[in-house]
């Protein structure tokens, strides 16, 4: 029986992952169409953007894809009596879920594995290629009889290019960066320097016009036998960067905690800070009342408030620690997530089994309609979870993990709905033959 419905909910568990993969891929793939189209990426540059990103990608879909199989497994199960007849084998509802929460546990223990090791690092390689990108100038190509814009502070036009030798013919140069001037030539030669960054002109049999500064009417004439350009930043080529900064989203969970320790530690320091200030005004009140019986003395507040030194520096302690504590619960609310996504699978596996049951005809398309509409329902909780824990209104443990316990708990009472609407069905047919009660006449005869 394990292995039955096991093999039920394989097929749709990958067909529904492909789908809503492809899905997410669709939606990644209009984002970045412009940088393909503006940055002139070649393939291969496309698909490793891609296959990095596809990290994020899996850690929604796998959730989602174990809710379309179960809904689709027990869908089919319920549509064709298998679990009425089950029942009738002595095979309880709860049984069938065995294999199907044992499927889950192994892929919530799959998936706290790639979260915390595979997904960081894709996350930082993927965050890091794509500011490559970004930072690509876009791809050129000098026409002929053309003037080319595309180099701050040039505009380049040539007569003839030899694309086979880069020998080009009757070049004007205008110049704008740094001093105004055009430069005009018979022929030259044009390639990049050694590290690819910069355009080399070889220019030769030219003038150069060059405006002077201090007249706009006036310029000087310079005649040259060879002239060399060079153009920096020209290259259309992807520079690559080897390591960055790390964002939460790009840490281990050791990571995580390891920086989570150093901001405590810096918040000890300023609260340790802030009290040896305040005890130091406390023995720096000099009040005439003080000791005095019947007589309140001149108290801390009143000290502070003429000191406005003392009030900037707690106030700017306060502020710091506050700011690290809220970077130590932002970082806890990722790691908690980093463990609660995972196992969405099991809590989806609890609404979903009787959710298919009651469903039972609908097939893919159900079962997709479904799982779109309670993942909807979990990621709602889970922002606004995550929006809570930032505000302090709930924990970091509680806001990560209280979608998985609401859905559970309605996978439960969606269970014990399904399993006693058939136990109360056998329970009237037992009334109806202890009090010799027949049935209506109609279904009889039906």
């Amino acid at each position: 029986m394990s292995r039955y419905l096991l093999r039920e909910s394989i097929g749709p568990f990958f067909f529904g992952l492909t789908i809503i993969t492809l899905v997410l891929v669709m939606d990644f793939l209009v984002d970045i169409m412009n940088l393909i189209i503006d940055k002139g990426l070649k393939i291969p540059l496309v698909i490793e953007l891609f296959s990095l990103n596809l990290a994020w990608m899996l850690a929604l879909s796998v959730p989602m894809a174990v809710l379309v199989a179960v809904l689709m497994a027990f869908g089919r199960l319920a549509s064709d009596n298998e679990i009425t007849a089950c029942k009738a084998c002595g095979i309880s509802f709860w049984r069938l879920l065995y294999p199907m929460l044992a499927g889950a546990l192994f892929l919530t223990i799959l998936m706290i594995w790639f979260n915390d090791r595979v997904l960081p690092e894709s996350n930082h390689r993927a965050r890091m290629l794509l500011t490559d990108i970004t930072r690509k100038k876009p791809t050129w190509s000098l026409d002929e009889n053309i003037f080319l814009d595309h180099f701050e502070g040039y505009s380049i036009k040539v007569r003839t290019i030899a694309r086979k030798t880069s020998e080009i013919s009757d070049i004007i140069v205008i110049q704008t960066i740094n001093t105004q001037r055009i430069i005009t030539a018979r022929r030259g030669q044009m390639y990049f320097s050694e590290d690819g960054s910069t355009l080399l002109l070889e220019l030769e049999d030219g003038e150069i016009l060059q405006v002077d500064p201090q007249n706009s009417s006036g310029y000087t004439m310079t005649d040259f036998e060879k002239q060399t350009i060079a153009i920096p930043g020209a290259s259309d080529e992807l520079q690559r960067s080897t390591e960055g900064s790390r964002g939460d989203r790009e840490m281990t969970v050791g990571m995580m905690q390891a920086e989570n320790r150093k901001r405590e530690d810096q918040v000890r320091t300023l609260r340790t800070q802030a009290d040896s200030l305040v005890a130091s005004a406390i023995i720096g009140i000099n009040s005439p009342n003080a000791g005095k019986p019947g007589k309140r003395p001149t108290g801390l507040d009143k000290s502070l408030a003429k000191n406005k030194e003392i009030l900037a520096k707690l106030s700017f302690y306060e502020k710091n620690a506050h700011s690290y504590e809220q970077d130590v619960n932002s970082m806890e609310v990722e790691i908690q997530k980093k463990f609660s996504i995972p196992f969405a699978c099991i809590s989806f596996v609890l609404i979903g089994a009787p959710l298919g049951a009651f469903a039972r005809k609908g097939g893919f398309a159900t079962g997709i309609g479904l799982s779109l509409f309670f993942f909807i329902v979990y990621w709602a909780f889970l922002i606004g979870g995550e929006q809570l824990a930032d505000a302090d209104v709930l924990s970091a443990f509680w806001a990560m993990w209280l979608p998985n316990v609401i859905i559970s708990a309605a996978g439960v009472i969606l269970s014990v709905m399904f399993i006693r609407q058939s136990t109360i069905i056998s329970f009237a047919d037992r009334l109806r033959s202890l009090f010799h009660i027949g049935r209506p006449k109609g279904l009889l005869a039906k």
